[in-house]
């Protein structure tokens, strides 16, 4: 009976180490170096670490071992050589560490680890199914580009520019950093958390949602004031004549017949917002200010709900 069990442990042991493969890396930091991260179809976890060092490894439960036959081989798959060893290739090429991650069905969740000061850069090129791509605890600027994942930044400072394709994304910032713009703009719903003492001057547009907040958030009025927008028109303060004017294509219908115009205007108040009407897509949009206002915040969503929380 323990001859068996031992077996058993040996079994269980070698059936663990096999196909395993060691963590790849490389050594990279320093002020003015990017991360490119360019995504066929994987889900995959980055997380800011200290150190001087990038990581790259396979987790996850979604892993296949490699056929015994390609042992001491490297895998191509959508044209990308596996030069790490993990599923991806890694370059240097001057300040930037590009890292390709093929679409393949043996690397499950890769991991990796980059110096949390570097600039990153996250683009998916070709994935149409839903997968996940997180980004933890990075302080430098990051850029993202998704099809179709879901996105979750975690403990960010910002500056950031997401453009998300089908997929939501939601941002949870540690610090918001006032040295440049962000700017996120979405399909599907946004969702940003921010610290109690976050200097914000936002800028809301969502056309076919709505925004939820727990903050408080001081209008921006624009009596005079014209807003440019794709897809919006503006129109002239009080005073001036119609000719002056710029109004819809409703707007101009309404006054032909001879209605009264006002309230076709692209721009109009609503409990003490000023939301700016896109024409023909049925969205509100506003500018205003947290905590007497800072870096500039963007958000558009053009097909889904808009989330602004304090964070707990």
């Amino acid at each position: 009976m323990k001859k068996v069990f031992v077996v058993v442990l040996v079994c269980m042991a070698y059936a663990t180490s096999f196909g395993q493969t060691k963590p790849y890396k490389v050594a990279f930091s320093g002020q003015g170096k990017k991360v490119q991260v360019v995504i066929q179809q994987a889900s995959v976890n980055i997380q800011g670490v200290d150190g001087n060092e990038v990581t790259i490894e396979q987790t996850g439960e979604n892993r296949k071992e490699l056929p015994k036959e390609a042992e001491g081989l490297r895998l191509v798959t959508g044209g990308v050589v596996d030069n790490t060893g993990v599923g991806a290739s890694a370059e240097v090429e001057g300040n930037i560490l590009k890292i390709l991650i093929p679409k393949n069905r043996y690397t499950g969740v890769l991991t990796i680890k980059v110096p949390k000061s570097l600039d990153l850069t996250v683009i998916e090129s070709q994935n149409w199914n839903e997968q996940k791509i997180i980004i933890s605890d990075i302080a430098g600027e990051i850029e993202l580009k998704t099809n179709n994942s879901r996105a979750y930044l975690n403990d960010i400072t910002g500056p950031l520019v997401a453009n998300t394709g089908h997929g939501k994304i939601f941002v949870t910032y540690s610090k918001l950093s006032q040295s440049s713009p962000s700017s996120i703009s979405a399909s599907g719903a946004i969702d940003i958390t921010l610290p109690n003492d976050a200097k914000a001057n936002l800028k809301v547009r969502s056309y076919y949602g709505d925004l939820f907040t727990d903050w408080d958030i001081t209008a921006i009025k624009k009596e005079n004031k014209s807003v440019a927008s794709s897809g919006t028109k503006t129109i002239a303060g009080q005073g001036e004549s119609s000719s002056d004017v710029a109004l819809t294509t409703k707007a101009k219908v309404f006054r032909e017949r001879g209605a009264d115009d006002s309230d076709e205007r692209d721009i109009f108040k609503r409990d003490q917002f000023v939301y700016v009407a896109s024409s023909g897509k049925g969205g509100d949009a506003f500018e205003g200010t947290i905590n007497g206002g800072g870096v500039v915040m963007d958000l558009k969503s053009s097909n889904g709900n808009i989330y602004i929380r304090k964070k707990k």
